[in-house]
Formats: structure tokens, sequence, C-alpha cells
């Protein structure tokens, strides 16, 4: 036993887990994948965010700076122009002397030296002069800047417009409502072209200005979402690592767990050998010692005048001594099933008491170790020997089949039943516990002042490969 004891607790310590060997951390690169993606996509998506807002900002800023300029050119070809188109509020065609003054404001005054090419609009669409004769009396309903001007805005935009000479050349374009002095309806417009040279070169500083806000903003939310992200991404690497510790800590312990569990079940089964062998060398000294005295006192006794009540009285004791010797030892079950196990031990019970069983098995049983078994035999035979001891003349009945991966066994009796609570001084029912459960198994124990007593055990099947 010392022994035994001593090997156990020697395995244990050899299977415990070392908390101060080195665990493997988890690999702690500096970028991960997660992070390697979200560089991508992010830099993907802020370029195409960075690109359209570029866009749509210098687009804007080209819009409001021409638009502007148009504006202020228009305020000061109107102050030129509206004096002499105010006739248009009443006729609806200029004078020779209105289209001489007209050059000489376009082509000789001031105005010449900002505008490049001038036309003037009445309000049905027709140009009534120009600084190409050639386009006098044209009609262009259909132009949408004529139209815009029209309604009371002023047009501009910059524009590749092909000179007399036949080049090419972006001139700002402005299309501006003349209105009437006295009503001030829209009486005619002013179509003239502008150098751009230098709107194009304040567009070019806006623009680059623009480009390099939006570059900059755009570096600023890259920054500082590669660092909430890289704080993320840190961060989940250390919990990831320590939770990678933790796991192999915990395997490492359930594996001691399983190990310890394994050495317990074979001490259990062990110390079940064990018991069978004590009782059986108890049996064996009881049926040499005790009852060969018995015996010798028996037949000494045998007819002897006056002592019949005394050999009687050793008769039965030895009788009974006889029936304990023959409880203590196990029957060879290694070769039986459980079915025949159990038709065994109440066949036994049946010639030692008199007492029938009602067995029932349903179906076939799983198969047991021998463990198992000797188990399955004292069970049954432990559990009918309190039933005809303690309610003597109960019916008695026994109800085995496969459940949950084992084997169940419920052993009924209908008499007065017990106090579960109250202490006794039994061994048997205590001890078959002990050995159930040493096994892996499951007792329980049912009693009722009226409704009788049941034993119920659960035992597991003999795994594959296991003798």
């Amino acid at each position: 036993m010392r022994r035994g004891w001593l090997t156990i607790r020697r395995d244990a310590r050899h299977d415990r887990p070392n908390r101060e060997r080195p665990i493997m951390r988890a690999k702690n690169d500096n970028s991960s994948p997660l992070m390697r993606q979200f560089l991508l996509l992010a830099g993907v998506v802020l370029t195409l965010g960075m690109t359209g807002t570029g866009l749509w900002v210098s687009a804007q800023i080209e819009r409001i700076v021409v638009t502007n300029s148009g504006a202020i050119t228009a305020l000061y070809v109107d102050a030129m122009i509206a004096p002499v188109a105010q006739k248009l509020a009443q006729v609806d065609d200029l004078t020779p002397e209105d289209q001489t003054r007209l050059d000489q404001i376009v082509r000789q005054g001031g105005l010449s030296r900002a505008v490049s090419t001038f036309n003037l609009w009445d309000r049905h669409g027709r140009i009534l002069y120009s600084t190409r004769p050639e386009r006098i009396g044209q009609i262009r309903q259909d132009n949408p800047r004529l139209n815009t001007a029209l309604s009371g805005r002023v047009y501009a935009s910059l524009r590749n417009v092909t000179q007399t000479d036949g080049t090419r050349e972006q001139l700002a374009e402005v299309y501006s409502p003349i209105h009437s002095s006295r009503t001030g309806q829209i009486i005619a417009v002013a179509e003239f072209y502008t150098d751009s040279a230098d709107l194009r070169e304040d567009l070019w500083q806006s623009r680059l200005a623009s480009w390099i806000v939006v570059a900059l903003v755009t570096l600023a939310m890259f920054a500082a979402l590669c660092t909430i992200v890289l704080r993320g991404d840190r961060t989940i690497r250390q919990q990831r690592a320590r939770l990678a510790d933790q796991v192999q800590v915990l395997s490492h312990s359930l594996a001691a767990n399983a190990a310890l569990t394994q050495q317990i079940e074979q001490a259990n089964r062990r110390i079940a050998e064990i018991n069978d062998l004590t009782l059986q060398r108890l049996s064996a000294e009881l049926h040499d010692g005790p009852a060969q005295h018995l015996a010798f006192a028996a037949m000494r006794l045998d007819g002897v005048a006056g002592q019949e009540p005394v050999a009687l009285a050793v008769n039965e004791a030895l009788r009974e001594l006889r029936y304990i010797c023959r409880g203590l030892v196990l029957p060879e079950l290694g070769d039986l099933d459980g079915e025949t196990i159990i038709h065994r031990a109440t066949a036994t019970h049946l010639a030692r008491t008199d007492a029938p069983v009602d067995v029932q098995i349903a179906g076939p049983l799983p198969p047991l170790g021998l463990h198992e078994k000797n188990c399955l035999y004292r069970f049954v035979q432990e559990t009918l020997n309190n039933g005809a001891h303690h309610a003597p003349g109960a019916r008695q009945s026994l109800r085995a089949a496969a459940a949950k991966g084992g084997l169940q066994v419920d052993t009924l009796d209908d008499g007065p039943g017990f106090d579960l609570n109250a202490a006794t001084d039994g061994l048997g029912l205590r001890g078959l516990r002990e050995r159930v459960l040493g096994l892996g198994g499951r007792f329980t124990l049912h009693s009722t002042a009226k409704g009788g007593t049941s034993v119920s055990m659960w035992l597991p099947q003999m795994q594959k490969g296991a003798e």
C-alpha cells in the first residue's frame, strides 16, 4: 500500500507543470498582417480622397476666382458701354453714330488694352456690334452663356479662343448684362475676351496652395489613424501573447490533471483488487481456522445426550460461517458478460436466502473490464443481501440496461425503507459507494418510509484497447 502511494506521489511530481520553464512568446513583429492591410487600404482610400478633394477644391477656386475677376471686369466695361447702349431700351438697332462711339471706346480708348474681342448682343440673341464686323447681324439664340447673362448673372470662364491670325489662346470669356438706367431691365449683353495670363498665374498659386493644404491634412489624418491602429495592433499582439502564455500554462495544467486523474483511477482499481484479495484471504482464514474448530465441536457434540441445543447452535454457526466464506470469495468473472454475472449473483442470493428476485435486462449490455465486472457482482450481491437483511419478506427486483456509454443497474425493494440521514455503523453500502466512485461511476441511494429502497449504479463501459 505504501509503495503504491509513493509511486503516485512521485509520478504526480514528475507530471507537474514547470512554472519556471521559459514560455514561448508570440512573435512580436513590428508589423502584423492587420497593420499592413490597414496601411495599404488607408493609403489607397486617403490618396483617392485627397485627389478628389484637391480636384474639387481646385475647380471651386477656379470658378470663384474667374467669376469674381469677370464680375470686376464687367463693371469696368459696363461703365463705358452702358451710356451708348441705353437707346436699346426704346429701339432694336444701333445707329452708325453709336457704332462709331463704340469703336472709339473699344478700339482706341482705355478699354482696348484690356479687351481683345468685343460683341454686343440684344435681348433676342442678335449681334448688334462686334470688333469683327462680319459677325454683326448674326443670331445665336441657343448660346447658354448668353442666356445666363440675359437672366441677370455675369458669366465668366477660361476658354481657348481662335484669334484672327489662326492661333489659339486661352482668354477670359465674360458675358455681362447691361441694364437700363431708368427701369433696371436688361437691354443688352456685352461679350468680351480679356488676357488671362495674370489670372492663370493667380489660379496656379491658389491651386498649389490648396493642394499643399489638402496633402498636409491628408498626411495628418493618415498619421493619426496610423497611430491609433498601431497602438491597437500593439495591444492586440500583447494580449495575444499573454493569452498564448495562459493557454500554454493551462495546457500543462490540464495535462498534469489528466495524468493525476489516470493515476488516481489506477490506484482505485488497485485498491479494489487488493480489497478482493484481502477478502479472499479472510475467507480462507475463516474456513481453515474457526470453521474447522466449529466442525470439530459439532462432531463431538453429535449424539451427546442433553447437548442437543448446543449442537444445533454450533451447526447453525458453522453454516453461517460457510455462507460468509463463500460470499467473501469472488467467482472467476473474466470470461463472463454482464448479463451472466447478474444471473449468477441473483442465483447465489436465491440459494442462500430462498428469496426470488425479479430480474429485467433491457437489450445487450455494454462490455466491461475485469474490475467493473467484480464491482457489478459485488453491487448485486451486497444490495440484495442488504435488502433481505433489513427488509425480510419484501419483494426485490433488479433492472439493468445500457445507458450513456455505460451500464445502469438498479435494485429495488418494497420494504419499509429507512432514514438516509440517520447515522449507521454499516460498511456495506459505504464501501460499495467508494468502489463504484473509484471506477469513475455513479452511485445513488433512495429510501422512503412507504416507498421502499432503491440503489442505483452506473459504470463506464470498457474502452477499446483496454484490458
